[in-house]
C-alpha cells in the first residue's frame, strides 16, 4: 500500500475544481505537462482511476468522487494548520497577500501601499484585484479592502467608512436628456452583482440596462463615451474629468468599506502592523470616499 502524498491530492483537486488540465496548471503555477504527469502517476501509484477524460473535459469516477471527499477533508485540516502557523509569525518580513477591487486599488491604496512599502520594506505585498469576494478563510487572501453589507462571522475586521454612490454621465448625454426623467428614460450601466448594484436596479426597468461589468472601470469608460447613465461610487465618478454628477434622489445611496482578516491571523505581526496602518492612513480619504469632496 502506497501512502498518500498531500502534494499529490492538491493536484487531483485542482484538476476536480477547474474542470481541465489547463486550467488546473494555471491554478497551480506549473505547466500543463506536469500535471498530466502527476495525475497519472498518481493513478498508476494507487491502481484508482481518478478521472473521466471527455471531449469538454476531466471528469470524476465514483472512486474520484468519494477520492475528492476525503481530499477535502484534509485540505481543510491543512489549512488550518497554516492559518494557526502563519498567525504565530512575529516577523516583519515574508509574504502578505491583499485583496481589494480595481478602483480602491487605483484611486485610494495606491500611494498607501507604497508609503507601508517605506515602513516596512521586508514584507512583500501580493495584491488581489477583483469584484468577486476571496475566501480568506481558505487563504486566498490575508486581508481584505472591500465593500461589505456585513462582516462575515468567520472575520475579524474594522468598519472604516461608508462608500456613497451617485448617478453620473457626459454632459452632452445629460442635457438629451432634459425634460425626461432620468430613470424612466436613460440607458443604464450598472455593475452585475452588489448590494448597492441592486439599488439602483431595482429601480430602472430590466430593458434600459444596456450594459453590466464586474467592475466600475468598463462603465465609467462607456459614460465618457455617452453610452448611458452609471450609477458608480462618487470618488470614481468624481475621478473622472469627463463626467458629470446626475441629481436624482436615490434612498441607500452607500455601502460600507471594511478592513478584514481571518481570525486565525489578527495575531500575525505582518497582518496586524498592516491593519493598523492602514485603519490610520485611510483616515485622510474619508470625505472623498463618502462623497464630500473631490
Amino acid at each position: 500500500m502506497h501512502s498518500l502524498r498531500w502534494s499529490d491530492l492538491q493536484y487531483v483537486l485542482a484538476v476536480a475544481n477547474e474542470g481541465s488540465l489547463s486550467a488546473a496548471a494555471r491554478a497551480l503555477g506549473v505547466n500543463h505537462s506536469t500535471v498530466l504527469r502527476r495525475l497519472e502517476a498518481f493513478e498508476y501509484r494507487h491502481k484508482i482511476r481518478v478521472f473521466h477524460k471527455l471531449s469538454a473535459g476531466y471528469k470524476l469516477t465514483v472512486e474520484g468522487q468519494q477520492l475528492l471527499e476525503s481530499a477535502l477533508v484534509v485540505e481543510s485540516t491543512v489549512k488550518a494548520l497554516e492559518h494557526k502557523i502563519f498567525g504565530q509569525e512575529m516577523k516583519l518580513e515574508g509574504t502578505l497577500r491583499l485583496t481589494t477591487t480595481d478602483a480602491l486599488s487605483r484611486l485610494v491604496l495606491s500611494t498607501h501601499l507604497a508609503a507601508f512599502h517605506q515602513l516596512y520594506p521586508k514584507i512583500q505585498l501580493e495584491l488581489s484585484l477583483t469584484s468577486r469576494r476571496l475566501d480568506i478563510s481558505h487563504l486566498d487572501a490575508d486581508v481584505a479592502i472591500r465593500p461589505a453589507s456585513e462582516l462575515p462571522e468567520t472575520l475579524v475586521g474594522s468598519k472604516l467608512c461608508k462608500i456613497t454612490f451617485g448617478v453620473y454621465g457626459a454632459p452632452d448625454y445629460i442635457n438629451s436628456l432634459q425634460g425626461k426623467h432620468p430613470i424612466e428614460s436613460a440607458a443604464w450601466l450598472v455593475m452585475f452583482q452588489g448590494s448597492a448594484s441592486l439599488q439602483i436596479s431595482n429601480l430602472i426597468s430590466q430593458e434600459k440596462i444596456l450594459m453590466k461589468a464586474d467592475s466600475f472601470e468598463p462603465l465609467v469608460m462607456a459614460a465618457e463615451n455617452k453610452m448611458g447613465l452609471a450609477y458608480l461610487p462618487c470618488f470614481v465618478g468624481d475621478d473622472s474629468r469627463s463626467l458629470q454628477k446626475v441629481d436624482i434622489d436615490i434612498q441607500h445611496q452607500s455601502i460600507d468599506l471594511w478592513i478584514m482578516t481571518h481570525k486565525d491571523l489578527q495575531s500575525s505581526a505582518r497582518v496586524k502592523v498592516f491593519l493598523d496602518f492602514m485603519k490610520e492612513a485611510i483616515r485622510g480619504d474619508l470625505n472623498r470616499l463618502s462623497g464630500f469632496v473631490k
